[in-house]
């Protein structure tokens, strides 16, 4: 019945019968008509009134239509979706998504039961939906993305800046109750509306992908979910402004942004912006000098065809809309601890290399890294990301990075990403102190001490590469004692201290490298015994190889050595004949005796 619905208000729509106004919700109605009545006496009209009868109906539909998205029902998301093509936005005499339509299917998919569906007795109103303390069905998830976001690129576009739309709300609602807008909270109640609907809306977020999103792809107009106008349009509208304006009209636009977007950082942005619509200023002023004339013009018509098309058909507008949305969902200050895992994990790989200002999430980044635990290792990543790509000034990284260094994060579920940060930390820069670096050698050497047999063995390959690397470290496994009994020097090394400065770590030796060399697991005491005896032919350790060690793979490891020693040797069971099934000074020796083949034959 509603898809019966949506076809009748589609027909309406394309004669001209049905104009929606701001999206068409029932309030919005409301005031049309009062304006029509007072103004120009219009509601006495017979078109005017059938128009507003049928936007009043039309914002009933949608009522109903959210109330069985937020009910799970996937034949009514479709018909949601099949409603925001039908009913486009006409701005300037350009179609285009109606960013309003698309913000209520967000809404009402937001506060979606994981235990709704068609199938279920007793759906959930938009009302009650978000008490309901339970995820987003991931099907409805997977509906949306597959068949409605990612193959069109404008319904991408406009659902990011409804995200954005929808996060400031609900940061707004929050923060009037006295929530901290400084700092996420470590533990959040799923019951809380607020944190089940700004989780579902990173969860939308996650599936949203702008990377591979160019001014070559984008001009495709088929992949749109409502056609843009053809380029020669406006090309024709457009002719009589000079390139000059159409490069500062390209530089200055902006999409609705708010008050924290005026800052240093947003410059950066514009200049990024420019970068990517089309060739730098200075790169024009360069070519235009070298006689390029041919060069120039392409260029000049390649930035022109850029600067004429919808906003939505232009790839750094997206990448500026995620950066946004992203920014304003790790705003809002009920954001669930779990969801921040998420998103921080998702930062390094998918959004700061797509972003045009990435430094804009080091507040993000750093204050995440004060809740502590898994959080802080996630968001360290983001940091160590933001500073040796974007320029990030981080003082304190490497002893926040220290900090880390705990038998915990051994047995944490995301080690391997932390073994891998912390290789590419120390490894990667032959201009690191002494002092940090034994600190660290030191530190990780305590800790491999309780650390299962696959860390134990990342922390050799990697403190055995460190020592050669850095030869002033060299130190530490050649001075005697170590704090052994009755040594004739004591350990200096502070355990206890948070920055790699106070450890006195060059004080000390890696004695636990003794230790080390009577571990249960032959591999581990293997390597033990080879850290410090390299050569310099010896070649460096391949750390990617040693961050996929896990229990399963080094038992597998070992029987497939003992298995190739067994079947070139056998193995002797025993050397001498047993003439009992005890030992002979056992109390037990005598009752049992093993027969002889004499006594076997007998008994037959």
């Amino acid at each position: 019945r509603l898809d019966e619905l949506r076809r009748v208000f589609a027909a309406l729509s394309s004669r001209g019968e049905l104009i929606l106004r701001g999206g068409g919700s029932i309030n919005d109605v409301d005031e049309d008509e009062n304006n029509d009545a007072g103004g120009k006496k219009s509601g006495k009209d017979v078109k005017s009134k059938w128009s507003a009868y049928l936007r009043r109906k039309h914002a009933e539909f949608l009522s109903q239509l959210s109330e069985a998205v937020a009910a799970g029902r996937k034949s009514a998301l479709r018909t949601y979706c099949g409603v925001v093509a039908s009913s486009p936005r006409l701005e300037n005499g350009i179609a285009m998504v109606d960013e309003q339509l698309l913000k209520g299917l967000l809404e009402a998919l937001i506060i979606t039961s994981s235990g709704s569906g068609d199938n279920a007795s007793g759906g959930t109103t938009a009302g009650t939906g978000a008490g309901a303390g339970a995820g987003m069905d991931e099907q409805m998830l997977h509906l949306l993305d597959g068949e409605f976001l990612r193959p069109h690129p404008d319904a991408r576009y406009f659902a990011l800046l409804a995200v954005r739309q929808i996060a400031g709300e609900i940061y707004e609602k929050n923060s009037k109750g006295g929530a901290d807008t400084n700092t996420h909270t470590k533990e959040a109640d799923d019951d809380d509306a607020g944190g089940v609907r700004a989780e579902n809306l990173l969860r939308i977020l996650l599936r949203i992908d702008v990377a591979d999103a160019t001014d070559g792809s984008l001009a495709d107009g088929e992949a749109f979910l409502i056609a843009p106008p053809p380029a020669r349009e406006m090309e024709s509208a457009a002719s009589n402004d000079s390139d000059d304006e159409d490069d500062d009209d390209d530089d200055d636009d902006e999409d609705d942004d708010d008050g924290e977007d005026n800052d240093d950082s947003d410059e950066a942005s514009d200049s990024d912006d420019a970068g990517d619509d089309g060739v730098g200023r200075k790169k024009r002023k360069r070519n235009n000098g070298d006689g390029g004339g041919s060069s120039s013009s392409s260029n000049k018509k390649a930035r022109r065809s850029t600067a004429n098309r919808p906003t939505w058909q232009r790839a750094a507008r997206h990448r500026r809309a995620l950066q946004e949305a992203w920014l304003a969902v790790l705003k809002i200050p009920v954001l669930p601890n779990r969801a921040l895992k998420r998103a921080l994990q998702h930062l390094p790989t998918a959004v700061l290399p797509v972003v045009p200002a990435p430094l804009r999430f080091a507040d993000v980044c750093t204050r995440s890294y004060e809740v502590g635990g898994v959080t802080s290792l996630l968001a360290l990543h983001s940091l160590f990301v933001l500073m040796m790509d974007h320029g990030l000034e981080y003082p304190k990284f490497y002893a926040s990075l220290y900090g880390l260094v705990a038998p915990r994060n051994f047995y944490a579920r995301h080690r391997t990403r932390f073994f891998r940060l912390l290789t590419s930390c120390l490894a990667r820069s032959d201009m690191l102190p002494a002092y940090v670096v034994a600190a660290f050698c030191k530190r990780l050497c305590r800790c491999a001490l309780s650390a299962p047999p696959s860390g134990a063995l990342f922390v050799l390959a990697l403190v055995s590469n460190l020592l050669r690397r850095h030869g002033e470290c060299a130190c530490l496994v050649h001075r005697k004692g170590g704090g052994g009994k009755g040594s004739d020097m004591e350990d200096g090394f502070d355990p206890t201290a948070s920055d790699p400065a106070g450890a006195r770590a060059l004080e000390s030796s890696l004695w636990e490298l003794a230790a080390l060399e009577r571990h249960f697991h032959p591999a581990v005491a293997t390597l033990a015994r080879s850290v410090g005896t390299e050569t310099e032919t010896t070649p460096m350790h391949d750390m990617d190889k040693f961050l996929l060690h896990t229990y399963k793979s080094l038992f597998e490891m070992e029987r497939k050595r003992n298995g190739a020693t067994m079947a070139r040797k056998a193995v002797p069971v025993t050397f001498a004949k047993p003439s009992s099934l005890f030992v002979a000074d056992d109390v037990f020796a005598g009752i049992l005796s093993v027969p002889s083949p004499t006594c076997m034959e007998e008994g037959r």
